[in-house]
């Protein structure tokens, strides 16, 4: 008796959804969003317009020298404060639009672990922030240099400013993923920019109504005063180092993550 040998299809690719795939994807989708070139428009304009402000002001001879606040950045951060808010809400509108749209559910059908996408978005959105914000800080102090060295302002880029200006775009990658992290739990935009805003700026006010001691321990913690304390060139009075000052931050984005991937697996969508 003769056998029919079984037919066989062609062989499919065994593809495995591995963590760096997942981010490669996340940075892709957001390659291909208006919004992105967008926000990094006006975070060029935000970074480098304000900044350099100033010290065109100098060398057009609208002012008669540097201000004495520049210090020995040049006033060359002088937006990043405004640019916080920038990435904090292009950071929300990365987790949140999806619900807007009902993508959410398809996103979640292609990546059945939930936490892996909600980590993957803040990495890809981080590094999209923390790239160009790089060359944004120390470009901007360059040009800042060079304005105002005729008006004999000697801005040498020491190695405190070079922390400073690496912990300007450091700080704008954390804000830029505590907003996702917003954006994961409250599923809103306004809500999440305002929860990030509160967390920063209005949570040192807590310092009002504690007491001396307690402040003392408590406030420099904060993220508002650790952003600060990463972004100055030199080291505080009453602030930790600005290596405790990043630890902090680093805890707070991976508990804030922590916490929107728990919430996040929790919901039917």
């Amino acid at each position: 008796m003769s056998t029919v040998p079984a037919l066989r299809g062609p062989a499919v690719p065994d593809i495995r959804l591995t963590w760096g795939h997942v981010v490669a994807s996340e940075l892709r989708r957001l390659r291909t969003l208006g919004s992105t070139w967008w926000f990094t428009a006006i975070l060029v304009l935000l970074v480098a317009l304000v900044g350099t402000f100033p010290a065109i002001g100098v060398a057009v001879h609208a002012l008669d020298g540097p201000p004495d606040e520049a210090g020995p950045l040049g006033g060359g951060l002088g937006g990043i404060q405004a640019a916080g808010i920038l990435v904090a809400a292009f950071g929300v509108l990365a987790a949140s639009a999806e619900y807007a749209t009902g993508m959410v559910a398809a996103t979640f059908t292609a990546v059945p672990r939930r936490s892996t996408v909600v980590v993957a978005r803040a990495a890809a959105v981080g590094a999209v922030v923390l790239l160009p914000s790089l060359v944004l800080t120390f470009g901007t102090f360059g040009t800042v240099r060079v304005l105002l060295g005729p008006a004999g302002a000697a801005l040498p880029l020491t190695t405190e400013v070079a922390i400073a200006l690496s912990g300007a775009a450091v700080g704008l990658a954390v804000l830029a993923m505590l907003g996702v992290a917003a954006g994961w739990l409250l599923r809103s935009t306004a809500g999440g920019i305002t929860a990030v805003v509160v967390l920063v700026h209005m949570l040192p006010a807590v310092g009002l109504i504690l007491p001396a001691a307690v402040a003392d321990r408590v406030l420099p913690w904060l993220p508002g005063n650790a952003l600060g304390a990463i972004m100055a060139p030199g080291h505080v009075q009453g602030m930790p180092p600005a290596w405790a000052s990043l630890a902090a931050l680093v805890a707070y984005v991976a508990a804030a993550l922590a916490l929107a991937a728990a919430v996040v697996r929790r919901r039917d969508v």
